[in-house]
């Protein structure tokens, strides 16, 4: 069951591998799921969450499972968790192969094909998104519950109608060595 589907079937709860595992590995779903994304650098998307205790170590969840996790839609996504998500999948050495196989696992591959065709929008020339979209199932989607493709994105700005001159693609950024 997929995003597009959830509100015809909401009363069942999917089962999720990738879920269970975050459970076995201690997690507190889906408040630890965000914590761990910011403590792998995407603290664009930092916001005031009570201390975790005992505090949230490293994790054996891989970059792509943890995007993956995000959008899960037994645990349905908000639309932080989706820009956190969308962050990740953006990350350098992420497997566009790896992604799509889990994010098809998982029931989430309609969420991660918008994320990855918003990625092609915005970086034309990075061919893991065209890579990405092309291995997932072509669903249609209403995109009016996700966020917009802006949202994925740092603009210079919008004035009178036209986007700036400069975007990126939000990504976790690289933490300094203390």
């Amino acid at each position: 069951m997929s995003l597009v589907r959830q509100s015809e079937q909401s009363s069942i709860k999917l089962a999720s591998p990738l879920l269970d595992k975050a459970r076995r590995l201690g997690l507190q779903l889906p408040v630890d799921l965000e914590r761990l994304a910011i403590a792998r650098g995407c603290d664009y998307y930092q916001r005031d969450l009570a201390p975790r205790i005992p505090l949230l170590e490293e994790v054996q969840l891989s970059t792509t499972e943890l995007a993956i996790a995000l959008l899960v839609p037994s645990l349905p996504p908000t639309a932080r968790e989706i820009r956190l998500a969308a962050a990740l999948l953006g990350a350098p050495g992420v497997c566009a192969e790896d992604v799509a196989r889990l994010a098809v696992q998982e029931n989430c591959a309609d969420v991660v094909r918008y994320i990855a065709l918003s990625g092609q929008r915005f970086e034309p020339e990075n061919p893991f998104w065209a890579s990405l979209a092309d291995l997932l199932p072509d669903v249609n989607l209403d995109t009016k519950i996700l966020p917009h493709p802006t949202r994925f994105v740092e603009m210079t700005g919008i004035d009178r109608g036209k986007i700036g001159r400069f975007t990126r693609w939000i990504r976790p950024r690289n933490r300094a060595a203390a």
